[in-house]
């Protein structure tokens, strides 16, 4: 009897390898070998991820199969305004002359994202391409130029004209508090005017792509901010202005750096932190490998952001550094805001206007955790400190509606 229970034992093992060598002998790989994390932000790189044409770094994408004939690709972060974008049903096909599975396909997304895919896989590598078109891409996917620089008569004494042009504004002081929130009704046409100066000088137009990428036509050129302020007040600055902006020169922006998508009414402005790191590096002439910005970037983004506030605070005991004591010095809920800003997306209000003009911008809650940390800085004027607490903190929980952004105006060819 023990005999036969043994052998019975032997049967079910020779059984079971039997049959998993039945299930996956025949295939290139196991399931196990490729159900996997690929990612391009540490070495050895595993992902070679290409947008719309364009190679984009710092990303991770997962695959998972049960029997290496279909699977389910996740893109993380990849597509703009979704953290995670899961495809369902992809069918693998063997390559064995070149050694790797290729799949290929078209999804619409939960954002409402069509995805056109292709790719390779091996248990080392992963080769993907994406084109992708976002869902609002007909309403949002245009050229923009910005408005025409007017000049306004304005009806304070303390300034004589108001521009308009490339900047929107739109401040009103809550009821009742008229009056104690003059300070931000001047901070808003002295500032608004620079703005109006200052916007046409560092970009020329912006370029709205339908796969979700922002390019702007940009100047580096040094800005004369004496001039600027000297035409702040001027009735008749505007051709002035015009030689400010025909004397830059202007460039294309590098692919990839912006990102954008609407999201729940907004629109979501995402920068792509480690290519924007590594084109600055570049541009400095300095050597730094590309992989470690994007892995760093990559611990960076899920830290928690008290703790990573506090560890802020820790490095900042050691290297002193001004602006970074302004950031760690604001409370856990201002900090938190920035933060996601970075990490998720700047949110953004986008209004369109019956005679055409598109109003891109900031509102009072997502301007607020700026206004906390400028408040916080301290300025020497000649032995005079001006406390920016009062001139701008304080007057700033008088307002009811602040919003600071883009007049922007589609070209038309």
């Amino acid at each position: 009897m023990r005999n036969l229970e043994k052998l019975f034992w032997v049967a079910c093992a020779v059984f079971f390898f039997t049959s998993c060598e039945e299930t996956y002998n025949d295939k290139l790989f196991w399931p196990g070998e490729i159900s996997q994390e690929y990612g391009s932000y540490i070495k050895p790189y595993t992902l070679d991820l290409t947008y719309s044409g364009e190679k984009l770094i710092g990303k991770t994408v997962s695959f998972k199969t049960e029997d290496s004939e279909t699977g389910t690709l996740t893109l993380n972060d990849v597509i703009p305004g979704e953290a995670s974008t899961p495809i369902n049903g992809i069918k693998l096909y063997e390559n064995e002359e070149k050694g790797n599975y290729t799949f290929s396909g078209t999804n619409i997304t939960m954002g409402g994202a069509t995805v056109k895919y292709s790719g390779s896989i091996t248990p080392k590598a992963m080769k993907l391409a994406v084109d992708v078109k976002m869902a609002n891409s007909s309403e949002l996917a245009k050229n923009y130029s910005f408005g025409t620089f007017e000049m306004i008569t304005n009806d304070e004494e303390f300034l004589y004209v108001k521009f308009k042009g490339a900047a929107y504004l739109d401040m009103i002081p809550k009821e009742g508090f008229e009056d104690d929130a003059v300070m931000m009704s001047i901070i808003g046409v002295i500032g608004g005017n620079i703005l109006q100066i200052l916007i046409p000088q560092l970009i020329k137009d912006i370029k709205i792509e339908d796969n979700g990428t922002i390019i702007a036509n940009y100047s580096s050129d040094p800005i004369d901010m004496e001039k600027i302020m000297s035409l702040v007040g001027q009735e008749n600055a505007g051709p002035e202005i015009q030689k400010l902006v025909n004397s830059r020169t202007y460039l294309p922006s590098p692919t990839g750096l912006a990102y954008w998508s609407k999201v729940n009414g907004k629109f979501l402005l995402k920068l792509n932190i480690p290519a924007i790191i590594n084109e600055v590096i570049k541009n400095s002439q300095q050597q730094v490998d590309s992989g470690l910005i994007n892995g760093i970037t990559e611990a960076i983004f899920k830290t928690d952001p008290i703790r990573l506030k506090n560890l802020l605070g820790i490095l900042n005991t050691i290297i002193n550094n001004q602006v970074l004591g302004y950031i760690v010095n604001t409370d856990e809920t201002t900090f938190s805001a920035l933060f996601s800003c970075i990490k998720d997306g700047i949110p953004m209000n986008i209004t369109h206007t019956e005679d055409g003009h598109t109003y891109l911008y900031l509102d009072y809650q997502t301007l607020t955790p700026i206004i906390n940390v400028v408040s916080g800085i301290k300025v020497d004027l000649g032995g005079i400190e001006l406390d920016l607490s009062m001139m701008l903190g304080e007057p700033w929980k008088l307002m009811e509606t602040v919003n600071i952004g883009l007049d922007l105006v589609p070209v038309t060819q």
